[in-house]
């Protein structure tokens, strides 16, 4: 989306949505499990009263985490706050039609987790609290990877690990510093690659970020292909700062794998640092960067990076980027474009930078696209199944 009203695109969406009842005071979440766990986080930063609410009757009248767990139908006799559903795919539809039997209305009385973290609560947290807010937002320690996966989507098979420079840790530094002084809060903080155990001053990193500004994130977490043990310097800093690690699971196409991802796990909890292992991925989705070459068309441009809306932002000193596959992805395939497509962090200084930000982070920009978006496939690449972490020989 191209800017027309810098500073003023959600004004009319802000009042609308500021005109719920209690919106920016009372949340129920319903499921506690996982995902309404993570959003319980968030809401407390922000001092809300907040309820679980689940269809369990042995969960019923118990606490997660010091929050209390109510039924549906205690909620019907006040319905005092939105809900957001907070569950699978598949017990998400559930929950809505059961929500819906009883009169409440999608967008209206309850909302679903992706949208709600993504769209509604940033414009309520600068338009309600008067703090900016990200979602989801990274630094890329290093481009260089343990794994050589076909059609990455950070293009990091194409890396030489031998010649590839690593970000400094003034660059680091400067990246958080950057981002932490313009953002107020952040859901999830990622330190990623590449491979970012492969990153020589891991521990440093984790620890300044965690030092610093542990306080502005909900979770500080560490994306890993689970190829590799941290050392014991890496773990003290995760327990330290409560760091996620976060394993993609690749062990059905790696199969060597399994093995390598039960040490990993056994050291993790022997240092008591949290982590989640993803389930086994099997198929990724194609984004075209290699041969996808779109015309010039602005309109055609606009259209596939207003569809595609990515959660993705990265932080690379004071360069703040939409996309950071778009970014990442021009580097180490050799396109070397979309140079000025970023925000930058220290130019951000105008009376409604809070708003600006808001919009850049939701999709606004100058030119309504970003040059990468030439060469990918964008929402299509859904279109276009491949297998996940095929290896290149």
């Amino acid at each position: 989306m191209k800017w027309q009203k810098r500073g003023h695109e959600f004004d009319k969406e802000a009042k609308k949505i500021l005109s719920v009842p209690n919106i920016i005071e009372k949340c129920y979440i319903f499921g506690a499990g996982l995902l309404g766990k993570t959003l319980l986080v968030l809401l407390k930063a922000y001092n809300y009263e907040v309820s679980f609410i689940d269809n369990s009757i042995d969960k019923q009248g118990t606490k997660v985490k010091g929050t209390d767990i109510i039924s549906l139908d205690k909620y019907l006799q006040k319905k005092d706050g939105l809900i957001v559903i907070a569950a699978s795919a598949d017990n998400t539809v559930r929950i809505g039609k059961q929500l819906e039997r009883h009169v409440l209305k999608h967008g209206k009385d309850f909302l679903l987790y992706e949208e709600f973290i993504n769209y509604i609560f940033p414009i309520i947290s600068v338009y309600g609290f008067n703090k900016t807010y990200v979602s989801l937002s990274q630094i890329s320690l290093t481009e260089r990877c343990s794994l050589k996966c076909k059609k990455c989507a950070h293009g990091c098979y194409a890396v030489d690990n031998k010649t590839s420079i690593d970000l400094t840790l003034n660059q680091v530094y400067k990246s958080a510093d950057s981002f932490f002084s313009k953002v107020d809060f952040a859901r999830e903080f990622v330190l990623i690659g590449g491979e970012p155990l492969l990153y020589r001053n891991l521990a440093q990193a984790i620890s300044y970020v965690g030092e610093r500004y542990r306080g502005q994130i909900g979770i500080y977490s560490i994306t890993t292909n689970g190829t590799i043990v941290p050392d014991e310097i890496v773990m003290d800093a995760c327990k330290k700062y409560n760091v996620l690690i976060r394993i993609s699971n690749y062990s059905r196409q790696i199969s060597r794998l399994r093995e390598r991802h039960k040490e990993l796990i056994s050291a993790l909890e022997k240092n008591g640092v949290s982590y989640i292992l993803g389930k086994e991925e099997t198929q990724w989705m194609d984004y075209g960067f290699e041969f996808v070459n779109r015309s010039e068309n602005e309109e055609e441009l606009i259209k596939v990076f207003d569809a595609c809306k990515t959660p993705c932002r990265e932080v690379r000193e004071n360069k703040f980027y939409y996309c950071v596959m778009a970014r990442s992805v021009s580097d180490n395939l050799g396109y070397y474009v979309g140079e000025k497509d970023y925000l930058d962090l220290e130019r951000l200084d105008s009376l409604e930078y809070k708003k600006e930000l808001l919009e850049f982070t939701l999709g606004y920009s100058e030119k309504g696209y970003l040059d990468m978006c030439h060469h990918c496939n964008g929402l299509e690449a859904k279109n276009y199944p491949i297998p996940a972490a095929e290896q290149i020989k």
